[in-house]
């Protein structure tokens, strides 16, 4: 006899999302057997449930319908504090159908992220990705696999990808050492064409908020000055427009009236970020 979803799951989400998870168990040979199992941290726009067949493992995404306004405000004052938002840079939140797209092309052109594996407009299944998030690398004091983080971005960059929100959690690193992106809910405009901004900020996201969970900052700016300054020369990334951004992000982490709320990491990842930031927008303007 084949199984319904779990009751326990069933019970926890919206009518429609069940629906599209039976559709989803439908779809997968042996998925009406499968173990499905809740991520221990959902993200903030997303239902994810893990699939497991015999065989395989998959990744059930569905948006939320509760608002995001609070988290678009938010991400609007932090993307004002880096000089984005004044100099017409813009952002917004995909849906399931424009993330399907992005995915699409980013594996078109080889990229690391996930198969997709079957989509309708309002979810989808992909690959479920092995591995580690870079920020646990980060918080353990693993801070020698940023550099190769950085050359998958730049990778992308030269096939014409922008992965956006890249912030420490969106990178997964297997046992190998290989770099895969994951999580691409949010997207970042130019309006006019771009001239190397975009590439500029995701570098600086990237790098700023290394800086800013890890256990291990003296070490993680020795590798920047080393390491990751000499390939962003030679890549040909804009220097000037990497301090700008990281001189935004800082001020807008240690700005005291900085908002809060229930999707901020712990206030205590950023005790004594003042110094190590500062150092770190001066290696740049340095490099400029």
């Amino acid at each position: 006899m084949q199984n319904t979803i779990e009751e326990n799951i069933k019970d926890t989400l919206p009518a429609n999302i069940a629906q599209h998870l039976e559709r989803a168990l439908d779809y997968l040979p042996g998925g009406k057997t499968a173990k499905i199992e809740k991520t221990k941290t959902e993200g903030s726009f997303n239902h994810i449930l893990y699939i497991t067949t015999a065989t395989e493992r998959y990744v059930f995404r569905a948006r939320r319908e509760s608002s995001a306004e609070e988290i678009e405000a938010y991400m609007r004052y932090m993307y004002e504090f880096t000089g984005f938002i004044a100099n017409g840079g813009s952002f917004k939140i995909r849906n399931i159908a424009e993330e399907i797209d992005f995915l699409k092309r980013a594996l078109a052109v080889d990229l690391p992220v996930p198969q997709l594996i079957y989509a309708e407009k309002d979810w989808m299944l992909i690959e479920f990705v092995q591995g580690k998030p870079l920020l646990q690398f980060l918080e353990d004091g693993v801070v020698e696999v940023l550099p190769k983080v950085l050359r998958e971005i730049h990778l992308a960059h030269s096939r014409g990808i922008i992965y956006a929100d890249r912030w420490s959690g969106n990178e997964m690193i297997d046992s190998q050492g290989n770099v895969r992106m994951i999580d691409f809910d949010i997207e970042w405009f130019y309006p006019t064409d771009n001239d190397g901004t975009l590439e500029a900020l995701e570098m600086a996201w990237t790098i700023f908020n290394a800086m800013r969970v890890t256990s291990k900052r003296d070490d993680l700016l020795k590798i920047v000055e080393t390491d990751v300054v000499p390939s962003l020369k030679a890549w040909g990334y804009q220097f000037s427009k990497i301090r700008k951004f990281s001189e935004g992000l800082t001020n807008f982490y240690l700005n005291p009236n900085k908002p809060s709320n229930e999707w901020s990491l712990s206030t205590d990842l950023y005790i004594a970020m003042a110094e190590p930031a500062n150092r770190l927008v001066a290696m740049f303007a340095e490099a400029a």
